[in-house]
């Protein structure tokens, strides 16, 4: 793979855990790379290694071997303030169990990343643009009129579409979604699954994993993972 093909590349990556007196291999050498514009699914079985797998491609945890780089730097060489910043700028992550604070509103939720990136005295000086920001997000997603609200009275799908929305406070330039119809019916799944493909198209890169190849097929390319390695990768529906 051309480093510069790729605005994310995994090489080799390999984690185990320890398990009593063994070892749990996770991930077994594994080779990814994602292209700026991509909209990227991961199916596999639960244990299967994809939420592990994302969660290292994001910098959420360290690989055992192997390296993540993106846009060329290899995020292992990051001092623990650029890993950081580069989790709270570069990259937006979607949960599927949403993770956002009952003590706050829906706008104070979805401007919180924009909150915690600057020092006290920046914010007094941002605070109110960052709100504008917000506000124009739940406007895209249909929100803008549950801003007062708490998470826990809205329903599945509103908390979804919020998390999106703060995912997407700061503009980042890669969105990481972690089974993020998981805890949805269908019908509200796939309407979450519209919001990524509008998403899409207008640009962001998105790498999303799931369980349910119904809902890879959504993506522009789908990559199967078994057992910690990739053994199929393929166009979704969006590309035919």
């Amino acid at each position: 793979m051309s480093e510069n093909e790729f605005i994310l590349q995994a090489d080799g990556l390999c984690k185990s855990y320890r398990m009593g007196a063994g070892r749990l291999h996770v991930l077994r050498e594994v080779e990814l790379g994602v292209r700026s514009g991509e909209f990227v699914a991961i199916v596999g079985a639960s244990g299967s290694g994809k939420s592990t797998l994302l969660h290292i491609l994001g910098a959420l945890d360290r690989a055992d071997g192997g390296t993540v780089r993106f846009e060329g730097r290899d995020l292992s060489r990051l001092g623990a303030g650029e890993l950081n910043r580069f989790r709270n700028k570069t990259v937006g992550f979607v949960f599927q169990f949403y993770h956002l604070l009952d003590e706050l509103d829906v706008l104070e939720n979805v401007y919180l990343p924009a909150m915690i990136a600057e020092p006290v005295a920046g914010w007094v000086v941002r605070r109110k643009q960052a709100k504008a920001r917000a506000r124009e997000l739940l406007e895209r997603l249909g929100l803008v009129d549950r801003a007062a609200h708490k998470p826990y009275e809205l329903s599945g799908g509103e908390r979804q579409r919020t998390a999106i929305a703060r995912a997407l406070m700061n503009k980042p330039r890669l969105l990481l979604a972690d089974e993020p119809t998981g805890n949805l019916d269908s019908a509200t799944g796939n309407g979450i699954l519209d919001v990524f493909e509008e998403l899409n198209r207008s640009g962001q890169t998105i790498v999303m994993v799931t369980h349910d190849e119904r809902v890879a097929r959504r993506a522009g390319r789908v990559i199967k993972l078994a057992d910690g390695r990739i053994v199929q990768s393929e166009a979704g529906a969006s590309q035919g």
